[in-house]
């Protein structure tokens, strides 16, 4: 009898369950491919048994890259049945960032998805001498290539299932020697202020943060997730605990242009996705009704206050009234039921977002759609911490305190936590481990509280929060959100400090949604750099400054915008594979922009180097126009 604490004895498990049942489905072509219990089981174990033909023992670890595709999510249990170690790096790194992971973790094969992923391997090669062979899923465009290095999924799966059929139990034995303590994969951090660091974490600490996410969220065999979380977020990894532990379908959808019409197929009872993703799809919201026609746009803005009345008052516990319930019950039936039809959400029982802060502003919008959009908190070192219950959902918090997790606030406000979840130290690093784990407490580095009611509340990381010269505190990421409820603004970063008098940001456009509203109000313009500092789009933006502001407090009213030529990048190093700011960097590398913001000047020559994905460099020149919110504002102050 197996001891059920890995996601490979979940898989054998299943297999004598559920034969037959549904594990995995995809769409390919258009068509949704499924995949049995009995099917993963399968290939599973000849990948497991091929990497250990080729030499792979406990302990080792694999490097992964690709989109999250079935291949890739099957080999990770491959390789941990092996008692291997899982490495999963982001898709869009460009090759620096790969040999760093891959060199740093000591991995000693890669597996990739295609075409690109193997030429940024091979173009690295002499750089991860350790690594003995380079297995590709995705065989298009890989005819023609001869490099020893390299083996195709197919082959690697044939090594298997030979092996398998001269020793049939020895996929089931290795299985069986791998331990809930044991590590499981090394997760690398976004390296937000310094070079990524290997966080290790065990079988049990995955099992632990996918069961605390079962217990607010509740799913049963059969329900359909659909996955867009990259594999190499640790989120992918808990997320995975509804299909191993509870037997849920896993849907992987084609590719990013068509997961629109795919959410709309599957309507998944479970939603995950980033804070960017539903900023995403809050823009994409506005930007078609003000696409629609006359009648239905009005209809939406008449009900769009209903739903935000009706939002308000579950949250004060207070009764609406008769009359609202009916006005709402009609505004969904003509309005918003339609409206989460068309976005996917049909069936969503259990919409959530993580990772990084989202205003309250998107919570409010979205529970006005009736998507009742939820937090969960948490990190890689410090797995799922709390989560929203649908009956108690706090759009301030991030969520009640996980059962099994115990937090305390330190002096300094900093959120502490202990429990089973927590990563077991940072590879080949015991001195950070050392910082980082002390007395058993994991310090987050975030700042937060805790209320009575049992909710945590994040305020943001504890070196971003800042404060003026007249000593005002505040948080750039609490604003930021909040600016980021415009479907104008894509990004933002809050300028200040202790040396400045006031708050200053450094917006990005959004193109698409700004290049739609240009055409309609025929505001001609050439490229993103000439539409950025068009004098209407900067009014445009303005009437946003001016909604955030009067929300804030006096001191925390941003008195000065620039609407940047260019978005943050994370190949230039301004964002984190997760879409994180990269503050120190951006202040440094807009340094001059900064002094003249707070120079009263009113604009300042850029020229800036661009970093293409093929590894060409190019120059953008131009002028930036630095804008006041209130015209009278800075000879006030």
């Amino acid at each position: 009898m197996l001891r059920e604490d890995t996601y490979p004895k979940l898989l054998i498990r299943n297999s004598r369950l559920w034969s037959d049942g549904v594990a995995l489905r995809r769409k390919d072509m258009g068509i949704w491919q499924s995949y049995t219990w009995k099917d993963c089981h399968e290939i599973a174990r000849d990948l497991c048994l091929g990497l250990v033909d080729l030499g792979l023992k406990p302990g080792d670890k694999v490097a992964v890259i690709g989109d999250d595709e079935p291949e890739g999510y099957l080999a990770e249990a491959a390789i941990q049945a092996a008692g291997g170690i899982v490495v999963a790096l982001w898709s869009d790194s460009i090759p620096s960032e790969v040999a760093y992971i891959i060199q740093h973790s000591d991995s000693k094969f890669v597996l990739a998805e295609d075409q690109e992923q193997v030429d940024k391997i091979l173009e690295i090669k002499n750089d991860i001498p350790a690594v003995q062979r380079l297995i590709y899923w995705d065989p298009k465009g890989m005819r023609k290539y001869r490099d020893p290095l390299l083996l195709s999924y197919k082959d690697l799966r044939a090594l298997g299932a030979k092996r398998a059929r001269a020793h049939a139990e020895l996929f089931e034995e290795l299985v069986s020697a791998t331990k809930g303590t044991d590590i499981a994969q090394i997760s690398y951090t976004s390296g937000t202020t310094s070079l990524p660091k290997g966080a290790m974490i065990t079988h049990n600490a995955i099992i632990a943060s996918a069961k605390r996410m079962q217990e607010a969220a509740p799913l049963e065999r059969g329900d359909d997730v659909i996955t867009t979380l990259a594999s190499a977020s640790v989120f992918h990894s808990w997320f995975a605990g509804y299909n191993y532990i509870t037997g849920v379908t896993i849907n992987f959808p084609e590719e990013p242009e068509t997961l629109v019409q795919d959410y709309r197929e599957i309507s998944p009872r479970f939603i995950l996705i980033t804070p960017r993703q539903w900023e995403s799809v809050s823009s994409m919201t506005q930007v078609r009704v003000n696409d629609a026609g006359l009648l239905k746009r009005s209809c939406y803005n008449f009900f769009l206050p209903v739903g935000y009345e009706m939002v308000d008052a579950r949250r004060s516990k207070a009764d609406p009234g008769p009359a609202r319930r009916l006005l709402y019950k009609l505004g969904n039936l003509l309005v918003f039921a339609p409206l989460r039809d068309k976005l996917g959400f049909r069936k969503t029982k259990y919409p959530f977002t993580g990772s990084a802060f989202l205003s309250p502003d998107f919570f409010r919008f979205f529970q006005a759609l009736g998507i009742s959009l939820s937090q969960v908190y948490g990190s890689t070192e410090s797995g799922v911490v709390s989560m929203h219950t649908q009956d108690d959902i706090d759009n301030d918090s991030v969520g009640k305190i996980c059962g099994g997790v115990e937090i305390k606030i330190s002096d300094t406000q900093e959120i502490l936590v202990r429990g089973e979840s927590i990563f077991s130290g940072y590879y080949k690093d015991p001195d950070k481990t050392e910082q980082a784990i002390r007395d058993g407490w994991f310090h987050t580095g975030d700042s937060g509280h805790i209320n009575e009611r049992n909710h945590l509340f994040y305020l943001d990381r504890i070196d971003n929060l800042d404060e003026l010269s007249d000593g005002h505190r505040y948080a750039p990421a609490y604003i930021e959100g909040k600016l980021k409820f415009s479907r104008f603004i894509q990004d933002v970063m809050v300028i200040g400090g202790k040396t400045r008098e006031y708050l200053s940001v450094i917006i990005n456009i959004d193109f698409e949604s700004i290049g739609k509203w240009a055409e309609a109000h025929q505001v001609p313009y050439t490229t993103f750099v000439d539409l950025s500092q068009k004098k209407a789009v900067s009014d445009l933006v303005r009437q946003d400054l001016v909604r955030v502001n009067k929300t804030l407090p006096e001191p925390s009213r941003v008195i000065k915008f620039v609407l940047l030529h260019k978005e943050f990048d994370a190949d230039e190093g301004e964002l984190t594979r997760t879409r994180k700011l990269r503050r120190s960097f951006l202040q440094k590398r807009y340094e001059d922009l900064i002094e003249a913001v707070y120079g009263n000047k009113s604009e300042v020559p850029v020229v800036t180097e661009v970093k293409y994905r093929d590894g060409r460099t190019g120059m953008v020149e131009t002028s930036l126009k630095i804008r006041t919110v209130y015209q009278d504002e800075i000879t006030q102050r």
